[in-house]
């Protein structure tokens, strides 16, 4: 049966205003693609070069981990910095999936300019997956944070004693060392959780950071497959 021409017309206007909403859709993950891919890119980076890298007995400990790629200072002087990026956890199936965050609060001593530092926490508690699933905490106060160290052969039992729930570094010129992030507040990105994993599912940040993400979306494997690579399985 033959369409009308009015509803063929009708048809062309639906179409035509589908594209728009379509690709509108569609950015929003790219942008979240690429915050993924150059999270896993960072943490490759973190423990590339031995001398600079985070000691193995603090990554084995790690619990959790976080990678925010370009936090950057906003304003000037007494300015904040901002910055998105991914945390997964360690389950027994593999690292979990991860949830999307935020990073804000004062400087830490990015220069004014618009310089931007790659930035990375290690959780060591093992109540972090409920830390890290609080809508909101800040770093310093609510969970105690210290620069992070750094020599691949370090021994954190006889060299440097883990006592903070979460070590942090950040790469501003080609190599990471420990910086302190207290003062810097915590965020669920519950806009791109949304996006990735829907409505039900994105609201249990708890429930994602157990389940393991072999399997998951697509668009979250390149950060997850870096941190099986280069950090490794939870260790019976």
């Amino acid at each position: 049966m033959s369409l009308s021409l009015s509803r063929l017309f009708a048809l062309g206007v639906e179409l035509g205003l589908l594209v728009p909403v379509v690709q509108a859709q569609s950015q929003p993950n790219e942008k979240l693609a690429e915050r993924a891919q150059r999270a896993g890119e960072i943490i490759a980076e973190l423990v590339k070069q031995p001398d600079h890298s985070p000691p193995q007995s603090l990554l084995e400990k790690a619990t959790c981990v976080a990678a925010v790629p370009e936090v950057v200072q906003v304003g000037l002087g007494f300015g904040g910095k901002v910055g998105f990026g991914l945390a997964s956890c360690r389950t027994p199936g593999g690292w979990s999936l991860p949830t999307f965050i935020g990073l804000k609060g004062g400087t830490f001593g990015l220069q004014i300019g618009g310089q931007a530092a790659d930035v990375v926490l290690v959780f060591l508690n093992q109540n972090a997956p409920r830390r890290i699933a609080s809508s909101s905490f800040d770093l310093g106060g609510q969970a105690s944070v210290a620069a992070g160290p750094v020599g691949r052969n370090l021994s954190a039992e006889t060299d440097y004693k883990l006592t903070a729930e979460i070590y942090t570094y950040s790469k501003t010129k080609g190599l990471f060392a420990g910086i302190n992030l207290a003062g810097t507040k915590w965020e669920i990105d519950a806009k791109a959780n949304k996006a990735v994993y829907g409505d039900m599912r994105s609201a249990d940040v708890k429930g994602l950071l157990a389940t393991s993400g072999t399997g998951g979306p697509g668009l979250v494997q390149p950060f997850l497959d870096s941190l099986q690579k280069n950090i490794g399985p939870l260790k019976p």
